[in-house]
């Protein structure tokens, strides 16, 4: 595997950038729902990256020694399809996205050797990333009582869309 040539104020940066473009993902989620709850879900989220982002940017002045620089714009498109979501589905596409950055940050983790600075930083982001995605699975979980998603589990049925008769039997 080829060496890794980053710094601490590269992957700093890169994950800061990843909070705002997550909280931009949340917001555009938002957008997408009909729902109340779930929009306010959505944008709880949403405003949970600004914490996360807090965090990393006092990082960022404690081990680079300066405010970091403003991020860069975000620019997300989400699929067509992901329309008029429910709970389940929007905690889906949360959980997925916080999946992402914790790969992303344990695969770099285990290219740098970990008594170095940028190896313990690289090792601390992954385990805060498997934190948000831990507490989403824990709620996703919930919407459907059971079901897991990585293991493409489905989820329970929805009951909402049967007819005043109850489910149709078998012919």
């Amino acid at each position: 595997m080829k060496p890794l040539e980053t710094t601490v104020e590269e992957v700093l940066r890169k994950a800061i950038q990843s909070e705002v473009e997550t909280r931009v993902y949340y917001q555009l989620l938002a957008e997408r729902t009909t729902d109340d709850a779930v929009r306010r879900r959505m944008l709880e989220l949403s405003d949970g990256e600004l914490v996360h982002r807090a965090k990393l940017e006092r990082k960022y002045r404690e081990m680079v020694g300066s405010p970091p620089p403003a991020p860069e714009p975000v620019r997300i498109e989400l699929p067509p399809d992901v329309a008029d979501l429910t709970l389940r589905r929007a905690l889906k596409h949360a959980l997925e996205r916080e999946r992402d950055s914790e790969s992303y940050f344990r695969h770099m983790a285990e290219r740098i050797p970990p008594p170095t600075e940028l190896g313990k930083l690289f090792v601390e982001l992954g385990e805060m990333e498997w934190k948000h995605k831990t507490d989403l699975q824990g709620e996703y979980d919930r919407t459907a009582g059971s079901g897991d998603p990585e293991r493409g589990e489905q989820p329970e049925h929805d009951h909402q869309h049967e007819d005043a008769a109850g489910p149709e039997s078998p012919a």
